[in-house]
């Protein structure tokens, strides 16, 4: 061979140092950090291996605009809660067309990371993660994403996954022209004359609910949603059977929102002591309430997210803040956050003793069901008759009984009324059986929940009572099952 021939062309050259120029590229790891106002703070967890293309702020809502004036070719992207609009389907077509201009525009498809606080954006999303194998949605479970979850971002749009590539420069051969390797077939073991006499292995039984409780809950529609009040007289167990409602419907993967409107007693700091906490440290959360009822929509700021589907709004005991409790405190502004929170949550959970139903009874046409809180004794029942017809008109208290189901709470299995066992039912033929004109209408029992003398202990321990053995796991499954059949 001559010499000549070993010289490469000028086309080869500049086909080698694109090649080259490409492979550098690569190492420097560019990332695009749309974070709107979160930019510094995330910019704080990007390591030496990265560079971030942009040094401003960027909002989804106006990343195509940069797009198309510096053409960036960046390796991964980064985005969090601050940089969307709020509103959903803006959102989706926004990041539609961000990752269409990276199909079209990048040579390698790069990696695309929506870090969210909104447990329910996932679903929003659903479609998009399904067309797009490179965009990935992290749910972060804290009120504020930590630090851990940006970090982990990055290092995941820094590891050197094989990128999904676009036409190259570089000529392939046609697929049918490709050696594509099989892998080498073993010989066929011969078949003994006994095998045919051999039992053939049965396939895995797929593993259902048996029980018929679950398999009801099961059947609930994720789409559905309920705004529950619950109440009763002082101390007839409302606030532990919101808390105990709340924490089923979490375990059975049902998104709830608890709403503490008793700004009196604010029990909630004693059953969550996390939330207890973070009210002396944030006095965002301290008046978590108050900031919730003021902008319903930010509530992924304002409450409290107790576990991944479960969040929590309410006083700590620290607040004492007047003026703006007259201010954003009242019917108004309840209806609106109700409105909103119910196209977020599969359970609206209300604590509202009846006292506080002379103050907000303008707001109870908003309410779905009210479960009706009452212990199966005498004075529970009178109580209950008494605080209604003190407090409510004999309208509002006909609508509260007609979309009222019975909680029978602290049911004592001796309790007797009149000789007879005092039974659930029996409970709600006494309250309606003329004691008083605001109750005319029957009202149906949406179940009981034994008495347990360790009843305070789900205060001590932080573990409510449904997690305290099958009993009550049954009890508050079947409660949970009858308030989200509604009234």
């Amino acid at each position: 061979m001559k010499l000549v021939d070993r010289i490469p062309s000028e086309n080869q050259v500049n086909l080698w140092k694109m090649v080259l120029h490409n492979a550098i590229a690569g190492e420097l790891m560019s990332i695009l950090l749309i974070a709107g106002e979160a930019h510094p703070i995330v910019t704080q967890y990007v390591t030496k291996a990265a560079d971030i293309i942009n040094r401003a702020s960027l909002d989804l809502s106006s990343v195509q605009n940069m797009l198309n004036e510096e053409s960036p070719s960046p390796k991964g992207v980064l985005i969090t809660d601050d940089a969307l609009s709020g509103h959903e389907a803006q959102d989706e077509r926004a990041l539609s067309e961000l990752l269409a201009w990276m199909r079209q525009n990048c040579l390698t498809m790069p990696k695309v990371i929506l870090i969210t606080r909104n447990p329910l954006l996932e679903d929003k999303l659903r479609r998009l993660s399904l067309e797009n194998a490179d965009f990935k949605i992290v749910h972060s479970g804290w009120v504020r994403v930590p630090a851990a979850a940006y970090r982990s971002a990055l290092q995941e749009l820094l590891s050197k996954s094989p990128p999904v590539r676009k036409s190259s420069p570089i000529a392939e051969a046609p697929a049918a022209q490709r050696e594509v390797p099989t892998p080498a077939k073993e010989p066929e073991k011969k078949k003994s004359f006994f095998d045919r006499f051999k039992s053939k292995p049965q396939q895995e039984p797929v593993i259902q609910a048996t029980d018929p409780l679950t398999r009801e809950i099961a059947n609930i529609s994720r789409g559905i949603s309920r705004i529950v009040a619950v109440t009763g007289h002082r101390g007839s167990g409302v606030t532990s059977t919101v808390v105990n409602l709340a924490s089923e419907a979490s375990r059975r993967g049902l998104s709830s929102i608890i709403i503490d409107m008793d700004v009196d007693y604010r029990s909630m700091n004693m059953y969550f002591s996390s939330f207890h906490e973070r009210t002396k440290r944030s006095e965002e959360i301290n008046a978590s309430l108050i900031r919730t009822l003021a902008r319903p929509q930010d509530y992924m700021t304002t409450a409290f997210n107790v576990k991944e589907n479960m969040w929590l709004t309410g006083l700590g005991y620290d607040f004492h803040d007047g003026k703006l409790m007259s201010q954003f405190y009242n019917t108004a502004k309840l209806v609106g956050m109700l409105s909103l929170l119910r196209t977020k949550f599969n359970l609206v959970l209300l604590d509202l003793p009846l006292d506080l139903f002379r103050m907000f009874s303008d707001a109870l046409i908003h309410i779905d069901l009210f479960g009706l809180c009452v212990p199966n004794n005498l004075h529970a029942v009178l109580s209950t008759i008494r605080n209604v017809e003190t407090i409510l008109d004999k309208e509002n208290a006909h609508y509260l009984n007609a979309k009222s189901k019975i909680i029978v709470t602290q049911y004592n299995s001796l309790s007797r009324f009149q000789g007879d066992l005092f039974t659930p039912d029996k409970v709600g033929e006494v309250i309606t059986s003329g004691l008083s004109e605001k109750f005319i209408y029957e009202m149906s029992i949406a179940g009981q929940v034994p008495y347990s003398p360790h009843f305070d202990s789900q205060i001590e321990n932080d573990i409510p009572l449904v997690h305290s053995g099958s009993e009550y796991e049954k009890a508050f499954g079947q409660l949970l099952l009858r308030i989200m059949e509604g009234a």
